[in-house]
């Protein structure tokens, strides 16, 4: 699968969760309803694919970069992204 196609759906992914999330908080629905029951866990479960879906597309953008040479960007990315996956570790922890 092409890079850029692999990002598009990441954010189509993500768009369609938010916008399921965002319409259960709008809606105002609680716990007994069907819709809050539905909604909020199937939003969630995409919001999910998006962050792995991201994922695979930072990786495969690397592969991308030395493929085509450029190992001083690649580098950079990857010293960059693992930077931020290390911080939010450490902030989860």
């Amino acid at each position: 699968m092409n890079n850029k196609a692999l990002f598009k759906l990441t954010i189509i992914t993500a768009a369609i969760g938010l916008i399921m999330i965002l319409s259960v908080i709008l809606s105002g629905t609680a716990y007994p309803d069907m819709f809050f029951r539905i909604a909020t866990p199937v939003g969630l479960l995409f919001i999910f694919a998006s962050v792995i879906l991201g994922f695979i597309s930072w990786l495969c953008y690397l592969k991308d970069t030395i493929k085509s040479k450029q190992y001083i960007w690649s580098i950079i990315v990857a010293v960059l992204g693992l930077i931020i996956i290390v911080k939010e570790i450490i902030r989860i922890i």
